[in-house]
């Protein structure tokens, strides 16, 4: 059996993910992990790792992509006003751009930020998440010094079957899924097609006009948002072993907001095919082939812009397996961005050609990890990451891993080519890209029924950028990130708990004006207790999430207070083939704020039905 196939057992599963895969997850039995590219029994993996399946997105209907991450450790979420307005993740307190996003095994588009535009991947498409904590530069490149999150999205299997899902709620928001799927050992296709729209809420509040905050205006109105979206898969088995698939996330449109514009019509699309098949019984290769692309056009009272990013991407993988207790891999990634901008950027494109290793290895109640990945770019030339880990178990119950690992982060095309405006630089090509090292230490166990983890760790990334006094970009800024996390999950008298604290302290270590301070926009502490019970028919769950203050300036001069919430959400099993469920978000009705000058959402409820046979 090659490991292109291997099944991962659930009895591994509470010693590296004791949350997000609970013992009902059925789904994970088999799985590509992201933490090595490569399928392995999940008891080796030697790297913080968290999942979010299918069955968790429905028990507590989450409405977004980022408010499912929300709830795992080291997360913080910053968004700006509401569904669908910019929404930024910081990792273990990381930048905003130094968190990876793949989709089915290929890079997602990103904007000429450099950033994944969250706000518009439609969670009713995603089948699963998985988010890789620390550094993944050595097997996916540039954007992995926080961490790297895949998302799987919907894959047919058993008896061709439809689903639909009807629901409605606050702010007038209305969403609907349709889908059709089926598969066999042979044959799979899933097709889903879903709609959502909301009236919203005012984005921005009326202090930005007066304290210049936020979106620097007052304009008292609902923002809305819609988006049409689509997710298409298919895949077939040859007699000989070889897998040949295709799949499609598309996502379409319009967004408003407040500000020097005022609604913005987006595109996000990935697509591309995936071909598998084994040379031998000890080497298997993997090819994929894919394009992404993130489109905006920006219109306001007085100015429009347009942003249309393309980027084509193939990597070529081998994996061969050395012994029984070794499996080699060596791979080639390519990467071709390209920009159609408004602004005329001085350059419009750039290639990258990456080569890569990794080593899984075993011997005895040790377990070892050892990448290597060298990208040349035709901007700032070669430049060489790695990453080594090692993890053995102390007892029958506890497991415990070390690693250490090198990441960097590419300038963004804005940063490098945006054009000068009147004569003046706003952009800088000699910027070198970000560049981290990064410890972590880790232990997990059973006992009494607990499945619980712990990790600490720390980052120090050089080279930051950030704008001088000619708000030109360079390479001016450092910081030191150290934090601790902790995770425990149990069964009490059938009810499901869980919980996540995490501690991070994402300290300036630029030696300027701003030395010590924290980092803009996060959390230092955040908190989730999760729970979950059946009866009969009926299920209750419930989510409280905490965090920290934060300050939304590298001065830390205007502090954003801490907040709690509460959501419940309830379900009823009608029959076999359909339930009913109602949310309710933020239960207290708690004000607050993630980024000065942009409201969030008060109490609101979601109702849906929903149909699978």
């Amino acid at each position: 059996m090659s490991y292109r196939h291997l099944t991962l057992p659930l009895l591994a599963l509470p010693f590296i993910i004791p949350i997000h895969a609970s013992a009902e997850s059925s789904d994970l039995e088999t799985i590509v992990v992201t933490a090595t590219r490569t399928p392995i029994s999940i008891d080796k993996l030697l790297s913080s790792v968290s999942v979010i399946t299918r069955e968790e997105i429905e028990r507590y209907n989450y409405q977004t992509l980022a408010e499912a991450l929300n709830t795992l450790p080291g997360v913080v979420i910053a968004n700006n006003g509401g569904l669908g307005k910019q929404t930024s993740l910081f990792l273990r307190g990381t930048e905003s751009n130094h968190t990876q996003i793949i989709l089915n095994g290929v890079k997602l588009a990103t904007n000429e930020f450099g950033a994944p535009q969250l706000e518009h991947i439609p969670i009713n498409q995603i089948e699963r998440i998985e988010l890789v904590r620390g550094p993944q530069s050595s097997l996916y490149g540039s954007e992995s010094i926080g961490g790297t999150i895949q998302i799987f999205t919907k894959k047919g299997d058993g008896k061709i079957s439809p689903n639909i899902s009807v629901g409605y709620g606050t702010h007038d928001t209305k969403e609907t899924t349709i889908g059709l799927s089926g598969g066999d050992d042979a044959n799979w296709f899933n097709i889903s097609l879903g709609y959502k729209e909301s009236g919203g809420f005012n984005a921005c509040d009326g202090r930005s006009a007066t304290l210049f905050i936020g979106c620097f205006a007052d304009e008292p109105d609902n923002d809305a948002y819609r988006n049409a979206n689509s997710s298409i898969s298919a895949g077939h088995r040859f007699s000989n072993g070889t897998e040949l698939e295709i799949f499609s996330l598309h996502s379409k449109g319009k967004v408003e907001y407040d500000g020097f514009f005022n609604e913005t019509d987006f595109l996000q699309h990935t697509f591309g095919s995936k071909l598998a098949f084994d040379i031998s019984t000890i080497w298997s290769v993997t090819a994929t082939l894919s394009q992404g692309r993130a489109e905006a056009d920006n219109r306001g009272a007085s100015s429009t812009s347009f942003a249309n990013n393309k980027q084509n991407n193939f990597s070529l993988q081998n994996d061969i397996k050395i012994n029984e207790n070794h499996l080699l891999t060596i791979g080639y990634d390519y990467e071709n961005d390209e920009i159609d901008e408004s602004g005329g950027f001085n350059e419009t494109e750039r290639e990258n050609n990456a080569v890569f290793v990794q080593l899984l290895g075993e011997h005895g109640i040790h377990n070892y990890r050892l990448s290597l990945r060298n990208n040349e770019d035709e901007q700032f030339g070669n430049y060489t990451t790695g990453n080594i880990a090692w993890g053995t178990t102390l007892s029958d119950n506890i497991w415990l891993h070390a690693s250490y690992g090198t990441a960097f982060v590419a300038p963004s095309l804005i940063d490098l080519y945006n054009a000068d405006f009147f004569g003046f630089p706003t952009s800088n090509p000699e910027l070198d890209p970000e560049r981290s090292e990064s410890y972590e230490i880790g232990i997990a166990g059973m006992q009494a029924r607990i499945n619980w983890s712990a990790n600490i760790f720390q980052t120090k990334i050089k080279d930051l950028i950030a704008l001088d006094s000619s708000f030109v970009p360079q390479n001016i800024s450092e910081a030191d990130i150290k934090g601790f996390e902790l995770q425990a999950s149990t069964q009490l008298m059938g009810i499901h708990l869980d919980a996540q604290y995490s501690l991070v302290d994402p300290e300036n270590a630029s030696g300027g004006i701003n030395n010590g301070n924290v980092l803009a926009r996060r959390a230092k502490r955040t908190f989730t207790f999760n729970t979950y019970k059946s009866f009969g028919k009926f299920s209750l769950a419930s989510k409280v999430f905490v965090s920290d203050r934060r300050f939304d300036n590298a001065a830390n001069t205007r502090k954003i207070a801490g907040y709690t919430t509460v959501d419940l959400v309830g379900a009823y099993q009608v029959n076999n083939s359909t339930s009913l469920q109602l949310k309710i978000a933020n239960l207290f009705d708690a004000d607050y704020e993630t980024v000065s000058g942009y409201n969030s959402d008060g109490a609101n409820f979601f109702f849906s039905v929903n149909y699978r046979p």
